[in-house]
């Protein structure tokens, strides 16, 4: 247990430290899925509305035919701090979801996404000193592994612009925690500690979407929340709850060749204190969205829209006690294939976060590619 401590206080990023640390991912990881390509490129600003990204259960109701949606998320990360600065690559396959139509009616969809992805690796150096002699070593501290949010979802349209939706989630992952220490002239292992980590929750969510009016709709979802449980091996650690989410959202294409969208969502995070170790303290934060799509000319035959947005944060997990904020700004495209049937969206997204941590900060391009596919 004491290695695990250590563990998860390297964790949090230290100035000493002479490669990665990230002000992203502390606690249990950072927030990556819940979002599809198109959703991003839009700052998350149709995520109560768009079928593909599972946010909204009743969203499922404009999926129309049935499909497979696949997404990958490589991120380009600079992480800076006195006299150190890292750059890492970390790719994420954040999301699969397909769902079906049952009747006129029903649509069920099923979706895998990531809900908290825990990977970051910390390297540092030191001496081991025998008498008057001294051997140079280096040390690395890592995580890999995630949490994942497995959903079934039930979508029901109840009149031609009505629609709601239930959903069930299974959360479970893994975090493989190492620690290893090596002497620099001989790249020999001296020692060398593996803890694997495993998670498994339940929640439950439900949504709403109404169209009043043929150029806008609105959406309100939720998600109730449940039990987390952590083990090391198949020893239980400790239980805490499945944070509890709240979001609402919008889009209005009243405008020729434009639409636009917000968004707003308040997640509990607070709920997962008492899963891990103390250093692990997440704070509640809302989640807001802006996105604008326009239609810009054709390409053989077919519309390509050009979609802008920005999005602003607050992550669920502190860094040296203070919250870590994020703002994002975003842009991408949609491409229209096999005449319409399938899509294959793009987007690329600048994340700046930041934290009252002096002279740290840290820097992301996100590059999303979503294939959204149709028989």
């Amino acid at each position: 247990m004491r290695s695990l401590c250590m563990l998860v206080l390297c964790a949090t990023f230290a100035t000493s430290a002479a490669a990665q640390g990230t002000l992203s991912s502390q606690g249990f990881g950072y927030p990556a899925g819940g979002l599809s390509t198109h959703a991003e490129a839009l700052g998350g600003s149709i995520a109560e509305s768009d079928p593909l990204s599972p946010v909204n259960p009743a969203s499922l109701g404009s999926w129309g035919r049935a499909g497979l949606y696949l997404q990958y998320d490589p991120e380009y990360r600079t992480v800076q701090a006195p006299g150190a600065s890292s750059h890492t690559l970390t790719a994420r396959f954040p999301m699969i979801a397909g769902a079906l139509n049952i009747g006129t009616r029903f649509t069920f969809g099923l979706s895998a996404t990531t809900f908290l992805d825990r990977t970051w690796e910390v390297t540092r150096n030191g001496y081991v000193f025998s008498g008057a002699d001294s051997t140079l070593y280096g040390e690395k501290f890592k995580s890999d592994g995630a949490i994942n949010d497995l959903r079934a979802a039930l979508a029901y349209n109840l009149l031609p612009n009505l629609s709601i939706g239930v959903a069930a989630h299974v959360l479970t992952g893994q975090n493989r925690l190492t620690i290893t220490r090596a002497l620099a002239d001989t790249a020999t292992a001296i020692f060398s500690e593996l803890s694997t980590l495993s998670y498994t929750g339940h929640s439950a969510s439900g949504g709403i979407n109404w169209r009043p009016l043929t150029v806008l709709s609105l959406g309100v979802s939720g998600d109730a929340g449940g039990t987390m449980h952590s083990f090391r091996n198949d020893t239980s650690l400790s239980t805490a709850k499945v944070p509890k989410r709240f979001g609402f959202g919008g889009m209005f294409g009243g405008i020729s060749g434009l639409l636009l969208s917000a968004n707003a969502e308040w997640n509990g995070w607070s709920s997962l204190n008492g899963l891990g170790d103390t250093d692990a303290h997440a704070v509640d934060g809302w989640d807001y969205g802006l996105g604008a799509e326009v239609r810009a000319p054709s390409l053989f035959g077919q519309e390509i829209p050009v979609r802008l947005g920005f999005r602003k944060r607050i992550l669920p997990f502190e860094a040296a006690g203070e919250q870590v904020h994020e703002s994002d700004y975003s842009a991408g495209i949609g491409i229209p294939v096999s005449r319409g049937r399938s899509r294959v969206d793009l987007s690329v997204t600048r994340a700046n976060r930041s934290a009252n941590v002096p002279d740290v900060s840290e820097h992301g391009w996100i590059l999303s590619a979503g294939f959204f596919v149709r028989p």
